[in-house]
Formats: C-alpha cells, structure tokens, sequence
C-alpha cells in the first residue's frame, strides 16, 4: 500500500496516542497539514510560533509525554525556538516538525534557506533532516523515543514539502529500533546513600525536576517524613509535594531569599536536581551525593530514625522567613491600593486543591514561589523552569487545558509577561481552551527595577505604560474582568473558575519584590 510520508507521519503519531498539534500555518507545512486534517488529527492553530512551541513543552513537562508542535520555514523556526529551549532547560519531552522548501533546492537559495536541524541541535537531544522518505517513520520513532528516554528533551525533525509529499510503499517504509531503556534502581547507590544519611546530623534533600518526571516524588516525602530531613526544590523547578508535608520547607535559590537551610547543613541528597546558580553551585564544602531513583528502596532499608531538632528548626526557619516576606509586604502597601500579596492570598484561598496552577512572571513569581509553595508543591503546577523565561503563561495554559479537560487551570502572570502573546487569548477562546489568567498589573518590570533600584537609584528601561487588560480580554474574544480592591479579588476569581471559557482577571498592584525595601 503506498502513502505519501506525510500521511505515513500522522499514522506513527496516532500509534503513539497523539491527537493533536500545534502549529502556526506556513511555508512548508501544507503536506503534512492536509495528512493530519484528513486523519482527523486536531491542529490547534496559534497566532505566533512561540505559543505553538510553548504548547508542546508545557504539555510534555505536565504529562511527562511529548507534545507536539509545527511550523513554517525560516524565521518561523527562530520564534519556535524559545519554547524549544524552555523544554531543553527543563528536560520536557516535546517533538518540534518544522517545514522547509523542497530538498534539491536547500542550500542554493530558496525561499527561507537554513539549516534549521543545525540551529535546532544545540537545545535538543535530537535534530536531523529527513531527505529520504522512506526514512520518515524510522527517524520519528528514533526522535520518539530519545524525547522520552531519561533525561527527557526536546526533539526535532526539518521535513521538506517534497519529502512529506513523496509516496512510500509500505513495504519500503524502514522502522525505527528500540532505544535500550535507561538503567533502574542502582542497590549499590541505595546504600551508599542510607551509610551518608545515618551518618548525617542535619541533612537536607533538593529535589528537583526530574524526580517529578521519574514519578518517584511521593516515595522521596514518604521517606523525608518518616526519616524527619527537611526537602526543598529549587525555584522554577517541578514540585513533588501535592499536599501539606512536615517535611516540604519551600524553595531554594530565589532571589528574594530563602530560609538559609543549604549553608548550615552537614550533608546534601541532589535528587533530581541541578547543581546550578540556585544551589551556589555547591561550593559549600558540604558533603553532596546524588540520588536520583530508588527512594521507595531507601525507606524500606530500615527504620529510620527522626532527626527531629533539624527538622524543626528548618520548619521553624521556613516559618520565620514566610513571616518576613508579609512583613516586607506590608512595609510596602500603600493605602487604597492592592498588593501582590493580595493576589497571593486569594489564590491560596480560592483555588482547588487539585488545580493547575501556572506561574509566569518574575515579580509575581517570587511572591507565588515564596507564599504559595511553602508547604505544598504540587507537581501539576507550572512554573516557567529552570530557564527563568516569562511569556510561556498562555500558551501553558492551553497546554494544560490539552492536558485535563476536566481539572481548573488557573493563570497567574505579571503585566510584562502576559503581554508577549497576549493575542494567542484569541486562539484559546476560539479552540475552547478555557482557563483563568489573574493579571498582576505593576506597570513595571518589577524583578529588575527592584535590582536596578538597588544598584543604580533608578529603574533603566523597567517601567511600562497602562493596558486595560480587561478590554484588551473582551477585544480578543476573552472574558475580561477588573478588580481594584483586594477584598474582591476571591469572588472574581471563585466566580470566573466556575464560568468556563477563557476569562482574564486585571488587578492592579502596587510594585515590589519579597525582601525589597
């Protein structure tokens, strides 16, 4: 039976489970647009290529499976690209297809000439040009399972429009090999790690983003709690804690600050976990292992006795430090206006305990880093990363609609941010990829105004000027909601949860970070 590879293509994405792509329509992509329309495959259309390539990232760092974008040739690939970086720092599973101009003309001129699998390589695991359609199944399931073998990551395939539009007997059609499955649960890293552990007065575990994708996060708090040693994770990373945990003290490595637990322990577990600028980088002099699987076999090993002082103190610090933060809040408020903190309470108040939270915003995300996860962190939450990028809101959103039809997803943005595709509230409420955003509205970019006050007396470049948000909501097909006092804020938002549709809630805030003066 012969096919064109581009119907071959859709047939191998359908096998894996995938019903939907993103994309932003384009040069080079019509083949595999017409193949994927005719199999009833959903193209979620978007108005920029980022939100595409944030769709397909989010998607993979909520589900642990890869999602799926598309796009044009050219520069389209450049704008695809912050998206496929956001999943190459986070280790998000997610297959990126860009189109190109027929093969025979590549390198000689043609419309939007690149290299895009040579600038893709870089931020992915895997980067190739497709110039033989026969090929075309074999390289998707190579590309397949490199995204899902651990570390997960970004993957990417250049598929030129007559390559996709080539026909391909199925006898012809070669088929990917099985990747070797990473390796398990090391006995011998397992003991090592119990030997450091009993040895240890006052251990600490990070827990990091890929503890959360390897699914062992409920065995880690399992064994924190019953061996009393304090966990952190490392902001921007995923969360591992979906309830209230004596064990969970927050997070580390933001800029506003910390408990300070790191510089006073005498041992520390990296648990999927990066050693990077959160964490100083180690150079503490510290004892550091590494255990990334095989906490359910740790637990088992023994009865573990509670080294309940440190624990204490570390909650006791976590406390401390949270009170801190409200005071520095309340040193900042001005009378008659409403506050981040504000923003912060309320969503503590109203969300539901299985929603989604997604965190996009520097200023707002220190505040919703340093409150909200202080003693929760669910891994269903999402925040930007470990790449520190704003602008991913909207498109996460509609990811994590993709996601759960059925779970509340909740958008919490800074003004800046939200306004980097802010048009994609169109593609969401079109689609019917309901969620609520909760704009935070500092007319500023505030993190770095906080520094730059600081620093230099002044903010440089910092400041923005006023947006309805509401109206521009209601302009692009969103509901669109002000609200200027704080005591208002839980109705709006309990309200607009249970509405449905795609519903932006403006609240403007005075400016300020956690810790600033």
């Amino acid at each position: 039976m012969k096919r064109t590879a581009a119907e071959w293509l859709v047939e191998a994405l359908r096998e894996r489970g995938v019903d939907w792509m993103a994309a932003l329509c384009g040069h080079g992509l019509d083949p595999l647009f017409d193949a994927a329309t005719r199999a009833g495959m959903r193209l979620i259309d978007t108005r920029n290529e980022q939100t595409a390539a944030y769709i397909a990232e989010g998607y993979g760092r909520l589900t642990g499976k890869p999602g799926v974008c598309a796009t044009s040739s050219g520069v389209a690939v450049a704008n695809a690209l912050t998206g496929v970086m956001n999943a190459w720092f986070d280790q998000a599973p997610m297959l990126y297809i860009s189109g190109s101009a027929n093969l025979p003309t590549l390198g000689l001129g043609c419309f939007q000439d690149l290299d895009q699998a040579g600038v893709v390589k870089p931020v992915s695991k895997y980067s190739h040009l497709v110039d033989t359609p026969e090929r075309i199944v074999q390289m998707f399931d190579e590309a397949w399972q490199t995204a899902c073998a651990p570390p997960r990551g970004p993957v990417h395939l250049m598929i030129p429009m007559d390559v996709q539009r080539a026909e391909v007997d199925g006898a012809a059609l070669l088929r990917g090999n099985t990747i070797p499955a990473a390796p398990g649960v090391s006995a011998e890293a397992v003991e090592a790690a119990a030997r450091v552990l009993r040895a240890a007065g006052r251990p600490l575990i990070i827990a990091g983003s890929e503890l959360h994708y390897s699914g062992e996060g409920g065995e880690l708090i399992a064994f924190a709690e019953s061996a009393g040693i304090p966990v952190q994770t490392p902001i921007w990373d995923r969360g591992i804690c979906p309830r209230d945990s004596e064990a969970f003290v927050g997070v580390i490595g933001a800029a506003s600050g910390d408990p300070g637990l790191l510089a006073d322990s005498d041992c520390v577990v990296l648990a999927g976990a990066a050693p990077d600028y959160r964490l100083g980088y180690l150079q503490t002099g510290v004892k550091v292992i590494r255990l990334d699987r095989g906490w359910k076999q740790l637990r088992e090993k023994q009865d573990w006795p509670r080294t309940s002082e440190w624990l204490e103190e570390a909650r006791r610090r976590r406390t401390e430090f949270a009170a801190r933060i409200r005071t520095c809040a309340e040193a900042q408020r001005v009378e008659g206006r409403t506050h981040a903190i504000d923003v912060i309470d309320a969503i503590e108040k109203v969300l539901p305990a299985e929603g989604t939270l997604l965190i996009d915003g520097g200023s707002i995300g220190q505040w919703a880093h340093q409150l909200l996860c202080r003693r929760r962190y669910p891994g269903y939450w999402l925040p930007c990363g470990r790449s520190g990028v704003v602008g991913f809101g909207i498109g996460g959103a509609m990811a994590a609609r993709l996601a759960d039809p059925r779970r509340p997803v909740l958008l919490l943005s800074g003004d800046g941010a939200f306004t980097f595709n802010v048009a994609d509230l169109e593609c969401a409420s079109r689609q019917g990829l309901s969620f609520v955003a909760v704009v935070a509205d500092d007319q500023c970019w505030g993190i770095t105004h906080s520094g730059h006050l600081r620093q230099y007396g002044q903010g440089m470049a910092t400041q923005l000027g006023a947006i309805p948000f509401d109206q521009l909501a209601r302009s692009l097909g969103a509901n669109g909601v002000r609200v200027n006092k704080r005591e208002e804020i839980a109705g709006a938002l309990d309200s607009a949860l249970g509405s449905g549709g795609v519903t932006v809630i403006h609240v403007p805030i005075v400016g300020g970070n956690p810790g600033a003066d």
